[in-house]
C-alpha cells in the first residue's frame, strides 16, 4: 500500500544484531533465568518505544499527505482556470515549438486584462513551487512528480513573466534570489531580470491596447441587428377602430326579417305591398257575402231582462226554446 511505512533493512538487520549482542553478553554474565527476566523487560521497553515512534512516524505523514493533497488542489485549480474558454494562461506552459510560442506571446501581451491576469498566475505557480519544496518529503514520489513540471515552466520564463514576478514582488536581483534554489538552470531568469525583458514586450504591444477588439463573450452578447428592407406596414390602434354596439346589426350582414333595413331597395317594397294586397282581396269576399246573408235572415229578439223578483228567485225555471225564437216570453206555471 502507498501510505504504509516501510523501514530500512539496514535499521532492522541492526536492530537484531543488538538484540542478539545483549542477549550474549547477559548469559555470560548472569544466569539463563536472569538473563530471561531481563530480556523480558528490554523487549517490553523496546516494543513501547517502537509504537511511539511508529505513531509519531504516521502522524508526520499523514501531515505531509494532507500538504500534498492542499497543494494538488491548488494545481488543479490553476488548471481550470488556464483551461477556462477566451483564456491565452495555457500558453504559458506550451512547449509547442517557436510557431507557438509567438502566436502565444501575442495572445499573452493581447491587452492589459490578459497581461494581469498572466502575473497573478505566474505569482500562484511561484508560490506552490516554493511550498512543494518546504514539505516535499523524500519518500513520497508524487512531490517530485508535483515538483517537475513547475521548475520547467518557470525556469524557461519564454515571455519574462516570471522575472517581472520575482523582481516586483519578491524583490529579487539577477544576483540573489529565493528561486534560483528552486529550479536546475537559473539562466534565463537572470537574463531575463537583467535585459528588463517584461518592459519591452509591454512597449512593443502596448500601442495596440487601443484598438483591440472585444472579446468572445462581449461580442456574443450584443443583440443582432436588423437588416435589410424595412417593412412599411400600418399596424390598426385601439383609437383606429371605430366603436361597435352589440345591439345593432353588423354591416352587411342580414337583419331580423332577412336583410338589412339600410339595404332594402325601392322595387324589394313594392312587390311586397303589392303581395299584401293580393292576400286581403280575396279575404274581404268572403266577409261581404257574410254580411248580405245576415240582413236576409229574419232579426231575433232578444229576450227582455227579467224583472229584479224573478232575478232573485232561489230557484230558477228552465227556459223553453219556443220563448228564444219570437214573441214576448211566456211564464209557465208550476203543476
Amino acid at each position: 500500500m502507498a501510505d504504509m511505512i516501510a523501514l530500512p533493512v539496514w535499521a532492522i538487520g541492526a536492530a537484531l544484531l543488538a538484540v542478539v549482542a545483549l542477549a550474549a553478553v547477559a548469559i555470560a554474565r548472569v544466569g539463563s533465568q536472569q538473563t530471561f527476566g531481563f530480556f523480558a523487560q528490554v523487549a517490553a521497553s523496546l516494543l513501547l518505544v517502537g509504537v511511539a515512534w511508529l505513531y509519531l512516524e504516521r502522524l508526520d505523514y499523514q501531515d505531509h499527505a494532507e500538504q500534498r493533497r492542499n497543494v494538488e488542489a491548488r494545481l488543479s485549480s490553476l488548471t481550470v482556470q488556464a483551461l477556462s474558454p477566451n483564456s491565452s494562461l495555457a500558453c504559458l506552459d506550451s512547449e509547442a515549438g517557436e510557431a507557438v510560442t509567438e502566436s502565444c506571446e501575442k495572445a499573452v501581451y493581447a491587452s492589459p486584462e490578459q497581461v494581469a491576469a498572466a502575473l497573478a498566475y505566474v505569482g500562484l505557480r511561484l508560490d506552490i513551487l516554493r511550498d512543494i519544496a518546504a514539505i516535499s518529503d523524500p519518500r513520497d514520489e508524487r512531490f517530485a512528480q508535483l515538483r517537475a513540471p513547475l521548475a520547467r515552466s518557470i525556469e524557461a520564463d519564454r515571455y519574462g513573466l516570471v522575472a517581472q514576478v520575482l523582481q516586483g514582488r519578491d524583490s529579487c536581483t539577477p544576483q540573489s534570489c529565493y528561486a534560483f534554489a528552486l529550479v536546475q538552470r537559473r539562466d534565463q531568469l537572470v537574463a531575463n531580470m537583467t535585459e528588463r525583458a517584461y518592459d519591452a514586450k509591454v512597449v512593443r504591444y502596448a500601442s495596440g491596447w487601443g484598438e483591440r477588439q472585444p472579446s468572445g463573450p462581449a461580442l456574443a452578447s450584443q443583440s443582432p441587428q436588423p437588416t435589410g428592407k424595412p417593412v412599411d406596414m400600418n399596424f390598426p390602434t385601439a383609437a383606429s377602430i371605430p366603436p361597435v354596439s352589440i345591439m345593432s346589426n353588423e354591416p352587411g350582414m342580414p337583419g331580423q326579417n332577412g336583410m338589412d333595413s339600410t339595404t332594402v331597395k325601392p322595387e324589394s317594397k313594392a312587390a311586397e305591398a303589392k303581395a299584401e294586397s293580393r292576400e286581403r282581396a280575396p279575404a274581404a269576399q268572403p266577409q261581404q257575402k257574410r254580411t248580405s246573408a245576415q240582413k236576409a235572415a229574419p232579426k231575433q229578439q232578444q229576450p227582455a231582462p227579467q224583472a229584479a223578483g224573478s232575478a232573485a228567485d232561489p230557484f230558477p225555471q228552465p227556459i223553453s226554446s219556443a220563448q228564444t225564437t219570437g214573441g214576448s216570453p211566456t211564464p209557465i206555471s208550476p203543476q
